[in-house]
């Protein structure tokens, strides 16, 4: 639903429950208003967006993209925070298959500004595996370092070392990587 309809819709329920005041039914007057409270609400935080939010604790992929899908035109439907986690789920669910689509959807979620620290280390992660793979060590290392500092509870420190495991691994430069095997 859009912000205008939103508005529109909590605007007919003021009026509405006015109108039942001035009529002396204060039972309906009182109803209507509480029930004005639901798009105020919906205003701030998007339905569907909370729904994908319910599916990603689930670990519910697919039910994850249908929620996001019912979003079609997020400038419209969306406030700039709600913007942000929006293009931050669409992250998380191209993660495990197209890390470089991953990567831009992060990016643009942190342009736009994600509010908690571990939403931030998370994308920061995510775009550090993404520079890893085109080949970016320092880039990697540093929001890798990044993504550590905004991890306040700690929550991502196995997936951090193991990057960092990886990254040791890895043939970038003039090392040879000795698990690489060599072919005469």
């Amino acid at each position: 639903m859009k912000k205008s309809t939103k508005i529109v819709l909590l605007l007919i329920m003021i009026i509405g429950s006015l109108y039942f005041f001035f009529q002396k039914d204060y039972f309906y007057g009182i109803i209507l208003l509480l029930l004005s409270f639901f798009p105020v609400f919906f205003l701030f935080r998007n339905e569907f967006l909370l729904l994908a939010f319910f599916k990603i604790k689930k670990r519910d992929m697919k039910g994850l993209k249908k929620y996001l899908e019912y979003v079609k035109n997020p400038k419209l439907q969306l406030v700039k925070s709600q913007q942000a986690y929006y293009y931050f789920l669409y992250g998380i669910l191209y993660s495990e298959s197209n890390i470089h689509q991953s990567e831009n959807y992060m990016k643009k979620a942190l342009d736009l500004g994600l509010k908690f620290k571990q939403n931030i280390a998370i994308a920061k992660l995510n775009i550090a595996i993404a520079s890893l793979s085109k080949g970016n060590k320092k880039k990697a290392e540093l929001l890798l370092l990044e993504a550590k500092k905004t991890d306040i509870h700690g929550l991502l420190h196995e997936q951090i070392q193991i990057i960092k495991i990886q990254m040791k691994k890895m043939n970038i430069g003039n090392r040879q990587n000795p698990f690489l095997r060599k072919n005469f």
